[in-house]
């Protein structure tokens, strides 16, 4: 990445952008919601980016991305700099390509321990299986994917978060920064780029003891003002300076701060949408202080990287709570029962948010019947900024084949590698890899996973 790149001084980017939006947020008439995943489940967000006057790359804050021509969310760029394909809708910039944000959600091969290690279970992070990981990332370039969204701490059963006796972080552990570093270099090798996603609802489980290994909660780090600022200064930061620190660092386009947190939460904010529907077994806070968590942590992440920052929001039900955070756009998922009261044809516009929006998850299998390439080609003619179907680690051929299928009609619009995709050939076939179980393919009652 330049100089004037690093330095978010692309003030010549071409291409509009529509302005995107989720919004309105009503009141599910079905009173459903939910389907997020366990401590080892599945879940994950997306990225948008854009509005009427363009989101200014990471919140204005030094380094963090000059505006974007006339909408679309400005990510690093070099100055004077021309976009020949700029997605003709919705997109997120980087780099000074506005592209359609394509790509799917990894999202683990080890939860929790991709970066970090899980040394009493002998799990490894990145940098001690790299040829895995490069495989892996090699056949998502090859089937269309150019963006990859990459869990991190989803909870704290892992080595990478170090606590002290009261629970509170005190800084990164295990093989964290190997793995945040040789992650960023696969990106590079294989041409793709990566949304890290920081945490969870998952970390709201309480504190507690699984096969042998204590792991903290994340709600009394949020409800308390000093373990909320250890975890922002002493983990946030610490993972952002990594980034930053890399010749690789440009691989990362965005932060999702944390997948789902509308599980995690009671109440309701005080922008219009429906009260918060928290998951049972998890440890609650109110909308009041996940909301400071999430400003608190956006501000750390737009002050230490030039990556945009977004949230992996649960559904577009909630399309009103995070506009006051200072993201540079916005992320929701949509599953079967989000579909059903907000369907997927909806125009981004329609929801009247002020950014882009980028589905973070979707199934790779369709929802209610309409399948993949229908919705994608939907969501690409309506003004949304990206789709990222849900999961790598669970997809089979025919999904990847669908995913390339958008991709090849595309080709330049969602990609932000300049190399043609035809140097990154198919590596680990994707039949071939254990299917986890997903609480996205249970039954929901009363907004609650029923398996």
């Amino acid at each position: 990445m330049s100089v004037l790149v690093a330095a978010g001084l692309c003030m010549a980017c071409s291409g509009s952008d529509d302005g995107s939006s989720p919004g309105g947020g009503g009141a599910s008439s079905g009173g459903t919601s939910s389907g997020g995943t366990s401590s080892g489940g599945t879940s994950s967000g997306g990225t948008s980016s854009g509005g009427s006057a363009g989101a200014s790359g990471a919140g204005g804050s030094a380094g963090s991305g000059g505006a974007s021509g006339s909408g679309g969310a400005a990510g690093s760029g070099g100055g004077a700099c021309v976009d020949t394909c700029a997605a003709p809708g919705g997109g997120i910039t980087w780099d000074c390509k506005k592209r359609f944000f394509y790509g799917p959600n990894y999202a683990w091969e080890v939860f929790a321990g991709d970066f970090g290690g899980i040394s009493a279970w002998g799990q490894k992070g990145v940098s001690a299986q790299p040829a895995v990981h490069a495989a892996n990332l090699a056949d998502i370039r090859s089937h269309g994917g150019s963006v990859i969204r990459w869990w991190m701490f989803p909870d704290f059963r892992g080595d990478g978060v170090q606590f002290d006796g009261n629970e509170s972080p005190t800084g990164l552990g295990g093989t964290a920064v190997a793995d945040i570093e040789k992650a960023l270099e696969l990106a590079a090798q294989a041409g793709v780029y990566l949304q890290l996603t920081l945490f969870s609802f998952d970390n709201f489980s309480p504190s507690g003891t699984n096969s042998g290994i204590y792991i903290p909660g994340m709600a009394p780090m949020i409800q308390s003002a000093s373990k909320r600022k250890a975890l922002i200064d002493n983990v946030v930061r610490k993972v952002a300076q990594t980034v930053a620190a890399s010749p690789y660092a440009d691989r990362v386009v965005s932060w999702d701060v944390i997948n789902e947190p509308e599980w995690a939460m009671t109440g309701t904010d005080s922008y219009g949408d429906p009260a918060f529907e928290s998951n049972s077994g998890l440890q609650p806070v109110s909308f009041s202080e996940m909301e400071t968590f999430v400003k608190e942590a956006t501000t750390a992440l737009h002050a230490e990287s030039s990556a945009l920052v977004t949230v992996g929001g649960a559904a577009v039900k909630w399309s009103k709570a995070w506009t006051k955070s200072g993201l540079d756009f916005y992320t929701f998922h949509i599953y079967d029962w989000v579909d059903t009261y907000w369907p997927y044809s909806t125009p981004a516009s329609q929801y009247g948010l002020d950014k882009p929006i980028v589905m973070g998850e979707m199934p790779f299998t369709g929802l209610n019947g309409t399948p993949y390439g229908t919705i994608v080609d939907s969501l690409y003619a309506n003004g949304y900024a990206g789709a990222m179907p849900w999961q790598y680690a669970e997809v089979n051929a025919s999904g990847l084949t669908s995913m390339k299928g958008f991709a090849d009609k595309h080709s330049c619009e969602t990609s932000y590698e300049q190399t043609p995709q035809i140097l990154y050939p198919a590596a680990a076939p994707a039949a071939s890899k254990p299917v986890i179980p997903s609480l996205r393919r249970c039954v929901v009652v009363d907004g609650i996973p029923s398996c």
